[in-house]
């Protein structure tokens, strides 16, 4: 058995770290990343 705060505090981190209800951990809102020429055939 659980509290009920407990699993509704339980709830709401899941849905700040699920990106799917997070706009801001999806990664098709990040920026593009520029490619690096660090390791390009030197």
């Amino acid at each position: 058995m659980y509290r009920l705060s407990a699993l509704d505090a339980w709830v709401r981190e899941q849905e700040q770290a699920d990106s799917r209800s997070n706009t801001l951990l999806n990664p098709m809102n990040a920026r593009p990343q520029e490619r690096s020429t660090r390791f390009a055939g030197a």
